[in-house]
């Protein structure tokens, strides 16, 4: 470890080598004897946890710094994305999250680390969690700098002031200062709210999905109303149904006109083994925009859409040695509608960029066809609007790793020399195996009467 000399209160310069080297030395530390003493050992290794937060918030702050004091004049004619999308892209490939998170980790880092004083101190004291922190630099990003000061010095003016602080006391405590020290701020910060009302959903692990809407605090109460008025009047009526169910089923027939009771109309992209069609398989089934799903579920979604006939049938084929789909290629520079679902199935619909879990938006190619890219599978992936946008920014490169044939996987390097490496998630089916005559044959009847 060595120590700057460039003034005399400079923090200690710890190498990034030296860092790893706490880290595994931190990775190998036992338990202490005695119940007294683990907690003693949770408490510090909490403490330490904050500390790191905090080194972490500034080292974050000054590579930004650093990287938009460099030059970025364009010499080839190109648009260049804006910078703060690169920095933000390199950010997350070091901390392992999102790009998106990665720029809001720059956002953060440096509001903590110019305008909240008080409240980083306090995280690298340990008194609170990066978690904390970065939500009270998220609560106070509609104020002026020095409002946020005003607000930094009343929550961390006192010594131990959020010490013992659990989420909601610190958001009462944030909400209260905000509100004292800069009520016009507040007021245009409640009428920008209401205008930017939104839905948003998400996939869940388990065959669900979570949809949220952002609406104006009176739209709220009218909904739960009426959700409430569906679910006891249903209950009433003898329905077997849960009252959560029943708001949820209403809110699906309300928004699409389908009843979630009746049997939803399916289309099978179907990318399974011989197994999986001899009924002796039991791999996961892929939804394109869903993610995997349980094969017994699947199975039971197709039986009742076909009892129904509201289903339909797709076939897609993939190679038997590697289990990867059949590539498909195009003479035009952007990707046919047919290339780019293709892309979309063997990408799982999501972003290719490491750490990234946005849905696809934009057909890629790996290698630019300006520099030769071919309009092909092998040099396609599905990636978010942000990460298409990122690899168009200087010193930033990628190419295919892997020959025509196995899993996909690109590789790339950032302009700071940050690594990716990208793979295609497995598709469904078993490898391949050896089959008896009859059940190649009855695969190949299956296949026909598809």
């Amino acid at each position: 470890m060595t120590v700057s000399t460039d003034s005399p209160a400079a923090a200690p310069d710890w190498s990034a080598d030296e860092l790893h080297a706490l880290a595994d030395m931190l990775a190998e530390v036992g338990t202490s004897e005695g119940p007294v003493a683990m907690l003693d050992q949770v408490e510090a290794l909490e403490r330490i946890k904050s500390a790191a937060a905090a080194a972490q918030v500034r080292a974050t702050a000054a590579f930004a710094d650093a990287a938009e004091a460099a030059a970025d004049t364009p010499t080839d004619g190109r648009r260049r994305p804006r910078r703060a999308l690169s920095i933000g892209a390199e950010v997350a490939l070091a901390a392992r999250t999102s790009p998106y998170q990665g720029e809001q980790r720059v956002l953060l880092s440096r509001r903590l680390r110019d305008h909240l004083p008080g409240v980083h101190a306090a995280l690298g004291r340990g008194e609170i969690r990066e978690d904390q922190a970065f939500a009270v630099s998220r609560a106070v990003a509609h104020l002026d700098p020095a409002q946020r000061a005003a607000v930094d010095a009343d929550l961390a003016g006192t010594p131990d002031r959020l010490a013992g602080l659990g989420d909601e006391k610190l958001r009462q405590a944030v909400r209260r200062s905000c509100l004292t020290i800069a009520a016009d701020a507040e007021t245009r910060r409640y009428r920008r709210a209401r205008a930017d009302r939104h839905v948003t959903t998400r996939q869940l692990d388990d065959g669900t999905g979570r949809i949220t809407a952002i609406v104006a605090a009176e739209d709220l109460a009218a909904v739960r109303a009426v959700l409430d008025e569906e679910a006891a009047a249903a209950r009433a009526a003898g329905d077997e149904r849960t009252g959560g169910q029943v708001r949820a089923d209403v809110l699906v027939h309300r928004l699409t006109g389908h009843d979630p009771v009746e049997p939803m109309p399916v289309r099978v992209n179907l990318v399974v083994s011989v197994e999986s069609l001899i009924g002796a398989g039991s791999e996961p089934a892929q939804v394109p925009g869903i993610g995997w799903l349980p094969a017994a579920l699947c199975t039971d979604l197709v039986r009742a859409a076909s009892a129904a006939a509201k289903a339909t049938l797709r076939r897609l084929f993939v190679r038997p040695a590697d289990r990867s789909l059949v590539a498909m290629e195009s003479t035009s520079r952007a990707f046919p509608a047919g290339l780019g679902e293709l892309l979309d199935l063997r990408d799982g619909g999501l972003c290719r960029t490491p750490g990234c879990n946005a849905a696809i938006r934009h057909h890629d190619h790996v290698v630019r066809e300006s520099d030769g890219g071919s309009t092909s599978a092998h040099n396609g992936q599905g990636l978010c609007e942000r990460c298409n946008y990122v690899k168009e920014s200087p010193g930033w490169t990628s190419w295919v790793a892997t020959p025509d044939t196995g899993p996909h996987e690109v590789h790339g390097v950032s302009e700071h020399l940050r690594i990716l490496r990208s793979t295609a998630p497995p598709l469904p089916g078993c490898g391949a195996t050896d089959h008896s005559p009859a059940e190649l044959r009855l695969a190949r009847a299956l296949t026909l009467a598809a």
